[in-house]
Order: structure tokens, then C-alpha cells, then sequence
């Protein structure tokens, strides 16, 4: 919400929203002057303000929690096209607090929030990519967006993922395309598409039937053979070392 700057001489105009973050944020926080703003905010028809009392309610930070008015309130404000909104949204229906769990609507929550530019919207849909919650797993794309909510200023850290030098270039390439907010969603959409035909067709390949005895006896010939020669030729039987990281991106 934008607010004319008052004329001099005149009382300068307050910003109900600004005045509640400052206090929510500060050091100590005072959550319930913070809520008391947040509501003068919603009043007025500040959808973020109306997710951010959403959270105090979610929360019982500065009022009595109330997980099934919050939920409301953070539908709300998500269906106005608020970031901080679609964030929370996203928590409560991942988590089930207010009414049922819905991984699908709490993914696609989250995938709004990125698309608004929210950090740790960024961040906790980067989270669901890389253990498959609410979608397959993408963990390229899933650390492509670690590195983007990073760029938003995120300051969580996601814990052993580390990108291989093979994944750089297309980790950091994919993580300027998810910038463009009219993108990511095309973007994140086509690669669930693909990852699914490729699981579908894994799926239905028929399964192989066991070699017969004798080719099981002529492998395990070779291999006997492969452990003899191992000492004067390890170095050519060896398999290529994995990429070891950390790399240059460091999250």
C-alpha cells in the first residue's frame, strides 16, 4: 500500500502496516502493539495486513491463537494477491494446523509466494522439490531455488545439499530463470510433467528375468578374475571418483 507523503507543517500520515512490522521485528518484539496495528491495517484493506494478523493469530503472538480464524484470514489475503499470505497459507495447510492437511494447495501456495518474490517462500518450496512433498522430487530445480531464495536474502540454510560441479552451470542458469515470476510456475509445471512421463515409463518397463545358471557361473568367472587383476591394474578397474564438492556455490 502506498501512502502519500504529507505535506509540511502537516502530521505525517501513519502506515499501519509499517509501524506493526517494525514492532513485531524489533528487539524485544512487542506483539501486541504489533497485532493491534495489524488490525488497523486489515481495516483499512491492507491484504498484507490482513496476512500478518493472520499469523499472530496462527501463532498466539500478541493475541490468543486461533488456528481456524487465522486459516481464514490467510485465505484471504492469499486470495488478494498477498505474498506474506500465500507464505503462510502454504505453512498451515503443509502442516494441517487450522483445518486438514493439503500438500497439492499447500505447494501451490508456495509456488505463488516464490513467484511474489518471498525468500522463505523460495526456501520451503525449494525443501518440498528436494523430498518430493506435494510433487515428485526435483532436486535440480530444488537447488537451483535454495541458490534463488538466497539472491532474496533468505537467511536459512538447507542442511547436506550441496550442488555437484556437473549441476553449476545448470543450477545457476535455472536459478535466473525462476526470477521471472511469469515463468516459474510455467517453468516448475513442465518439469513435473517430464519427471512424471519419465516415471510412468519406468514403470512399465517389464521386469527382466534372472539369468540362467550357467551365465550366473561365467559372471561370477569374471568377477574372480576381475578381484585377481585388481592389484597390477586398479588404477584402470577403478570407477571414475564421484564429485566430491563442496563447489563454488556455497548455500
Amino acid at each position: 500500500m502506498h501512502h502519500r507523503a504529507s505535506p509540511p507543517g502537516m502530521p505525517i500520515a501513519v502506515q499501519p502496516l509499517q509501524q506493526g512490522l517494525a514492532l513485531f521485528h524489533a528487539t524485544p518484539p512487542d506483539y501486541r502493539r504489533a497485532a493491534g496495528w495489524f488490525r488497523a491495517a486489515a481495516e483499512t484493506g491492507d491484504h498484507d495486513g490482513v496476512a500478518m494478523l493472520g499469523l499472530c493469530q496462527l501463532e498466539g503472538l500478541g493475541l490468543p491463537a486461533d488456528p481456524v480464524q487465522a486459516r481464514a484470514l490467510l485465505e484471504r489475503a492469499a486470495a488478494n494477491g498477498s505474498a506474506i499470505g500465500h507464505f503462510q497459507l502454504g505453512r498451515v495447510l503443509m502442516t494441517g494446523r487450522g483445518g486438514p492437511t493439503d500438500e497439492d494447495r499447500g505447494l501451490q501456495a508456495y509456488v505463488a509466494a516464490a513467484a511474489l518474490g518471498h525468500a522463505e517462500a523460495c526456501f520451503n518450496l525449494a525443501s518440498c522439490l528436494f523430498a518430493g512433498v506435494g510433487c515428485l522430487p526435483d532436486r535440480l530445480a530444488a537447488k537451483a531455488l535454495y541458490l534463488r531464495s538466497r539472491t532474496l536474502g533468505c537467511a536459512l540454510r538447507p542442511q547436506g545439499v550441496r550442488v555437484q560441479r556437473r549441476e553449476l552451470k545448470a543450477v545457476r542458469a535455472l536459478s535466473v530463470r525462476f526470477a521471472d515470476p511469469h515463468r516459474l510456475v510455467y517453468l516448475l509445471n513442465e518439469r513435473q510433467q517430464e519427471l512424471a512421463l519419465v516415471h510412468a515409463a519406468t514403470q512399465a518397463r517389464p521386469r527382466r528375468e534372472p539369468p540362467p545358471r550357467r551365465w550366473r557361473q561365467a559372471g561370477q568367472l569374471a568377477a574372480g578374475v576381475v578381484v585377481a587383476v585388481a592389484g597390477t591394474l586398479g588404477q584402470y578397474l577403478r570407477p571414475p571418483s564421484r564429485d566430491a564438492g563442496p563447489t563454488t556455490l556455497d548455500f
